[in-house]
């Protein structure tokens, strides 16, 4: 099996001058990640939120690239529909080349309808805009003199450099949801696909299975050894800890994301959240609920347990584990990736 880590620096205090702490953390994660033998990195792209504080996957890509020297460099993902399909085509060819071909570009349309009203960005013409987008950039990093007139987007003979280093372009990875369509597109395309950390384990084993089911229809081999499971993780010796030393930061990340979806415009980063809290319409689930349908919360022989049963029955084959979330402190998080690599990853390798 192959084994990522899934970055995604959370604000979670009051104050702008942590900002800079929590993103060097992340660098220290990824770069701590790459000496634990960890495959890959993962970066997320999120707008106008404490929830992740990267808006930019690439430009973080190419720090970390800097920072480290063999470790595969992952968005999860880059919202292409936000992007100039020239500049990201630019860009994701330099971060390979800089890298030394270490970029793995995962994409999606993104969701949050409040980061696409803040844009003036249409919303319903996201799917198009994106197809066109992603043939765009696949066609400037494998085309010199490249044309491409669609709907939204026009190119005329272009040609950019640096050119990819991977050939003959970096892996791509689309991001799905439960919609039939979202999946059709990437088994057309013949991608692996992206689901997300935080979804519960049953609607994400359903994607995958629906994932399964359509690379079959369409003669095709799911790229199971390509596609990263995402999972929220922390590890300790303890399994009472492993359970309550998340709790706060798990319930925060829940509950942001709930008052994140209830918006059109706007942001969230100065809203007071637990005033939402007191006022929203419908009860989350609680924190032990979470535990059971989300979560790997515990020891490394509990994890190892959960991650063989997803390999046994699910035929998953790449684990990414989400380890920075929240007001999680950043000491807990590397040694919460010290246990996970010293006492769950040799169990797959």
């Amino acid at each position: 099996m192959k084994f990522g880590l899934f970055i995604l620096p959370s604000w979670s205090t009051d104050s702008k001058h942590e900002q800079s702490r929590i993103l060097g953390e992340a660098v220290e994660q990824a770069q701590y990640a790459e000496e634990l033998g960890f495959d890959a990195v993962w970066l997320a792209e999120h707008h106008f939120c404490r929830f992740g504080i990267v808006p930019n996957a690439i430009s973080m890509g190419l720090y970390v690239a800097a920072k480290t020297k063999k470790i595969r460099i992952g968005t999860a993902v880059s919202v292409l529909t936000f992007h100039n399909p020239i500049f990201a085509a630019e860009e994701t060819a330099l971060l390979d080349a800089l890298s030394g071909g270490r970029l793995d570009f995962g994409v999606g349309r993104g969701q949050v309808v409040y980061e696409y009203g803040n844009f003036g960005v249409d919303y319903d013409s996201r799917t198009e805009k994106f197809g066109e987008i992603l043939d765009i950039i696949i066609g400037l990093w494998t085309q010199s003199g490249f044309t491409y007139h669609g709907k939204f987007y026009q190119v005329d003979d272009l040609t950019v450099a640096p050119s990819p280093v991977q050939q003959p372009h970096p892996p791509l990875y689309m991001a799905v949801s439960r919609t039939p369509a979202s999946i059709d597109a990437a088994v057309e395309r013949n991608l692996p696909i992206l689901t997300s950390p935080s979804t519960p384990d049953a609607d994400t084993l359903e994607i995958v299975h629906s994932y399964y089911e359509r690379c079959a229809a369409a003669g095709k081999s799911p790229m199971v050894e390509q596609m990263p499971f995402f999972r929220m993780v922390y590890l300790s010796d303890d399994q009472q800890q492993a359970e309550e030393d998340p709790r706060h930061a798990m319930t925060w990340v829940h509950d942001l994301n709930g008052l994140r979806r209830t918006l059109t415009g706007g942001s969230e980063i100065y809203m007071d959240l637990d005033q939402w809290r007191n006022t929203r319409s419908e009860q989350p689930p609680t924190y032990e609920s979470l535990l059971e349908s989300t979560a790997y919360f515990g020891t490394p022989d509990r994890i190892v347990k959960k991650i063989e049963k997803l390999r046994d029955e699910h035929g998953i084959q790449y684990f990414g584990a989400n380890m920075s979330y929240g007001s999680m402190e950043h000491s807990r998080v590397m040694r919460s990736m010290e246990l996970f690599a010293k006492e769950v990853m040799p169990h797959f390798k």
